[in-house]
Parts: structure tokens; C-alpha cells; sequence
């Protein structure tokens, strides 16, 4: 099994126990706030996970609407088809379909398919989100909405501020650079309010929340799972490889555990539900 599929796999182990509760909902709750119910919908989710926000979106719905759900990785998938099939009110509402690529070419082809196009945190690490938006907003019919949740600047503020610490006490000049990229990759409000509108939507309108989550450890926080299989493997790119990354993180840790001894070590999230809606055409 690959380094990939071996990770995926043990995310989906650990999902609906410890990532979902302590990430993915918070985001999917600011989501479901910001959404207009509308009778007889067909709905569009990109990155559905193991279909919590899915199975959620179905109750909310009435029994003439339709929700599909895309999902990259094959063994999140698989755990929300399982959900669906043994959920008997909404199995026959709902399809969980796992694609090769974010947009599944022979499911949402022609255009002008969706009333409503979704996605809890599945723009985090796409490469090109602005794109990604385009393209959803061109599966919406006119006057169908668009909901968006993303991890905006800000998250994971006391970690990084902790980790450019220690970078710059090893004087790792590239791995400053690179920390610096990797944090302003992260958009702000604005920004994801333009990915909207220059994808052509109109009435847009952004909400945001912000939350801490609390660690007792540097070693708790490190070994959490959304922490160890998320955002980990890419702090570490940064600090380097070999020995370099490990006295890099060592530091990190003792830190950690310095600065907060004997108290909790708050982690701040800062999240966004950006929407926009398709203009209707006039005549």
C-alpha cells in the first residue's frame, strides 16, 4: 500500500472520532447557518468526507430534493456510502460517488445542473481554488447558490508563530521563506469573497468565526489526528528533512511546553463560509 493510500486509510479510521468533531463541524455548522433551504433541490457536495455534513443535508431537505456527494479519497467514501445504505429515509436522495478529480467530468456535465453547489473545507488544498470556484459556479442553474467553507489567515497562528521562532534561531533563511508562502496561501475574507465574484456571482456575502482549540501538550496537540494526519507532513516540508526538521521540532515541542506549563495550549481556527448566488438572466 502507498504512503497515500495508507494515509487515507487511517484517516478514515479516526474521521467521525477525532477529526469531524474537532474540525470539519465547526466549519459544516457555520455552513449550514448560511444555507437557504429550497423545496425540491438538487444539491452538489465537493469533499464530502464520510458524509456527516451529507446525511445532515438530506434531513434538512424535503423528500423531493436530491443531494450528490463527490469524494476523493476511496476509503472516506466508502464509509459514506455505508452511512447512505444504512440510512433508509434519505438512501434513495442521496449518491456518494468517489472521483479521481474534484469535479467528476461524466457526473456534473452539461452545465446548469444544480440549485445548490456546496463544500465543507474541500477548497483547503486545492492548488488552483479560484478555478475550482469557476467551475462550480458554472454547474448552478440561475438563481442556485453557492456556500463555501475555508480555514482562513490566522489558523494556526500559535503553532507558526512558535515554528518561525525556532526557524529563525537556526537562521533556516529558505525555510522562512517557505513558512512565510505557506501562511499567506491561507486567504483572507476579501479574497475569498473575489473568488465568488469573479466567478460571476452576485449578491455574495461572507460570515466568519473564530475558536480556539485546547491542548494539554505539545505532545497531545502533535499527536491529535487531525493535527498528525493534516497539517503536520506540511510543517515539517517546511522545517527541512532528516535531523535539520526533527531539532527544528524539538525545539517547537519544548517550547510548547515551556511557555504554557501548567496551563491548556490554545490553538486558534479561523473560519469563513463565503455564499454567492447565479444571476438570472433578464430578457
Amino acid at each position: 500500500m502507498s504512503s497515500v493510500a495508507e494515509k487515507q486509510e487511517r484517516l478514515a479510521r479516526v474521521f467521525d472520532t477525532d477529526v469531524w468533531p474537532v474540525y470539519g463541524r465547526r466549519f459544516a455548522q457555520l455552513l449550514l447557518r448560511e444555507l437557504d433551504l429550497r423545496p425540491a433541490a438538487a444539491v452538489l457536495e465537493i469533499g464530502c468526507a464520510t458524509g456527516e455534513l451529507t446525511l445532515e443535508l438530506a434531513r434538512r431537505l424535503d423528500e423531493a430534493s436530491q443531494v450528490t456527494a463527490l469524494e476523493l479519497s476511496p476509503p472516506l467514501a466508502t464509509r459514506a456510502q455505508a452511512k447512505v445504505a444504512a440510512t433508509p429515509r434519505t438512501r434513495r436522495r442521496v449518491s456518494i460517488v468517489q472521483t479521481a478529480t474534484p469535479l467528476h467530468p461524466t457526473l456534473v456535465l452539461p452545465d446548469i445542473t444544480f440549485d445548490v453547489c456546496i463544500s465543507n473545507l474541500g477548497l483547503a488544498d486545492a492548488p488552483e481554488p479560484q478555478r475550482t470556484v469557476a467551475e462550480l459556479a458554472n454547474m448552478l442553474k440561475p438563481g442556485g447558490e453557492l456556500l463555501l467553507t475555508v480555514p482562513l489567515r490566522g489558523t494556526w497562528g500559535e503553532l507558526l508563530d512558535i515554528l518561525r521562532e525556532a526557524l529563525r534561531d537556526a537562521r533556516r533563511t529558505e525555510a522562512l521563506a517557505a513558512l512565510d508562502a505557506y501562511v499567506a496561501a491561507f486567504p483572507d475574507g476579501e479574497t475569498c469573497a473575489r473568488w465568488l465574484e469573479d466567478a460571476g456571482l452576485s449578491s455574495v456575502e461572507i460570515a466568519v468565526d473564530r475558536w480556539e482549540i485546547l491542548f494539554g501538550s505539545a505532545r497531545e496537540f502533535f499527536f491529535a489526528p487531525f493535527i498528525h494526519l493534516g497539517p503536520l507532513s506540511r510543517w515539517k516540508q517546511i522545517a527541512g528533512r532528516g535531523d535539520e526538521m526533527q531539532d527544528i521540532f524539538f525545539f517547537v515541542k519544548q517550547a510548547i511546553d515551556a511557555y504554557f506549563e501548567g496551563r491548556a495550549f490554545p490553538v486558534t481556527i479561523a473560519g469563513a463560509c463565503v455564499k454567492g448566488r447565479k444571476k438570472i438572466a433578464t430578457p
